[in-house]
Order: C-alpha cells, then structure tokens, then sequence
C-alpha cells in the first residue's frame, strides 16, 4: 500500500466516519456540557448514524444512485447544515436562528427592490 492511498484511506475515514457528527454534536449538546472524549465517541456514533441513514433515504425516496458524488454531496450537506445553524444562532446574540434568517431575507428583499 503507498503512502498517497494510505492518506485517502484515513481522510476519507475521518470525513465519512467523524465530521458529520462532530458537527451535529454541537447541535445536540452545548460546548461545555460534554468533554471532549464524549464528544469524540458521540461524534463517531452520530456519523455512524446519519451518514448511512442519508444515503439509504436519498436513494430511497429520490432514486438517487449511491456514488462517490452523491455520498460527498450528502456528508458535506450533513456537516455544513449545524455549522449554518449554529453560526446563524451566534450572529443572533443567542437568539432564534429563525428570525435571523427573517431578517436577512428581508435584507436581501430590500437590495434587489432598489434596483
């Protein structure tokens, strides 16, 4: 085995097996209610969870075939959306994501209005 599939071996491990949840799991639990070890194993258990669960519904309900670019765009929409979330609740004051998302369409509404 090289060196380079070694890389991609434990890259794309850690992508599928540990991103999504580590991400999830600031969701799920705020940043000092867990230890780091917790958050770890929570971490793996939750990607464990969801990334296969995603993929199977996707193909599911949407036929949409198992391959490398679906399973990528899947893992990568898992993580991006609780980091969305979270940054949307802190630019908020810890407030509702909802009304944040409120006011920045409203935003958005006022720009293309001027035009």
């Amino acid at each position: 085995m090289s060196i380079l599939e070694a890389i991609r071996i434990f890259s794309g491990s850690v992508f599928i097996l540990f991103v999504p949840g580590f991400a999830w799991s600031y969701i799920f639990f705020a940043r000092k209610n867990i230890d780091w070890i917790e958050r770890v194993a929570l971490s793996f258990g939750l990607s464990i969870a969801l990334v296969p669960i995603s993929i199977f519904w996707l193909n599911w309900l949407f036929q949409i075939k198992i391959t490398f670019l679906s399973t990528f765009i899947t893992v990568c929409s898992l993580t991006v959306l609780p980091i969305a979330y979270i940054f949307a609740k802190r630019s908020t004051g810890g407030g509702n994501a909802t009304s944040w998302l409120k006011s920045a369409l409203r935003h958005v509404k006022g720009k293309t209005d001027q035009h």
